[in-house]
């Protein structure tokens, strides 16, 4: 393979919501194409492969070709599929949210493959800041059984129903579809997840949007996904030093690995997946090279065997 095929950097796209005030675009200005409308900008999507939200590849012999374009005339260069999917299996983005985010859960896949003839989706939280502490995430419920947490639910008695977990920046999390979650106000965030965007929701503050008008809640499909009981994920953490930078392994499970690069100097680090989906948190660097900055997107593909990092940068990696 060519060496202009060994680092894709990407053009990144955003994601409004009713969380969403815009402080993702200011926190990471560069992102955002100029004249854009940022105000209500709550998620920078920093990589996704299915056909209908590909990123769009910037620089390099394949500039401006959107990446699920690549991916279907040189599959190679993201290695095998997992079985089921038909492209690279995960996304992810960078969000921050000004308000709580509903109360919801994602489907499991065979529901979601059966129901909505789609995948489900799974996701883990890398917290990149938190506007003060203390802060908390909701994760998780009480109940036992689904009849105790409709009684609870119905009667919005939601402080005996939900969990709390507190969060610093730097903390982790990794839910399998079906759990129970809310990212709460003032978290700025980085999301990998499945390659899915069905999300059912049980309460939302009943907050109106700019219509006034409430949003829809799925009930049902939360009661019918939901797991009960609730069982706090256990992983954990690998550390592997490569001179200069520090690589923390987050997760490696069925569904996508993630890991934190922090460069304080100079290193040379081993590929361990057959692509990097990658995301420049914070600092400035250069990767073989190439010069990184605060909130740049890019992929190393399956044709790095190792990268060398330079600079005081910090990368969160993804594959799946």
């Amino acid at each position: 393979m060519k060496d202009n095929e060994c680092i894709l950097f990407l053009k990144p796209s955003y994601v409004s919501a009713i969380w969403g005030d815009g402080s993702i675009a200011r926190r990471y200005p560069s992102c955002i194409d100029e004249g854009i409308d940022t105000s209500n900008i709550a998620i920078i999507g920093a990589f996704a492969i299915a056909p209908e939200f590909s990123n769009e590849i910037v620089g390099g012999v394949h500039d401006g070709e959107k990446l699920y374009d690549l991916f279907k005339s040189q599959p190679e260069l993201f290695g095998p599929l997992k079985p089921t999917w038909e492209h690279p299996a995960i996304s992810m983005g960078i969000g921050h949210a000004c308000e709580d985010l509903s109360i919801q859960v994602h489907p499991r896949e065979e529901y979601a493959m059966k129901r909505e003839n789609t995948h489900g989706k799974s996701e883990c939280w890398y917290i990149v800041d938190v506007d003060q502490e203390p802060a908390d995430v909701i994760l998780g419920h009480t109940a036992q059984t689904l009849e105790e947490f409709k009684q609870l639910a119905e009667a919005e008695r939601f402080d005996e129903l939900f969990l709390r977990s507190p969060v610093e920046k730097g903390s982790f999390f990794n839910l399998l579809a079906g759990t129970l979650h809310s990212l709460q106000k003032g978290t700025t965030f980085i999301e990998v997840c499945s390659a899915s965007n069905l999300t059912y929701r049980l309460y939302d503050y009943h907050r109106k949007d700019a219509d006034g008008k409430e949003r829809p809640l799925q009930k049902e499909k939360f009661y019918d996904n939901v797991l009960i009981p609730y069982e706090e994920m256990s992983y954990t953490t690998e550390l592997s030093d490569y001179d200069g930078v520090n690589e923390r392994l987050l997760t490696d499970n069925e569904n996508f690995s993630t890991r934190l690069l922090t460069c304080e100097d100079k290193g040379t680090v081993p590929m361990k997946k057959p692509y990097y989906a990658c995301f420049v948190i914070e600092g400035e660097g250069s990767i073989d090279g190439q010069p990184l900055n605060e909130g740049d997107c890019f992929v190393l593909t399956s044709a790095v065997e190792e990268f060398t990092l330079e600079g005081n940068v910090k990368i969160l990696a993804a594959h799946g």
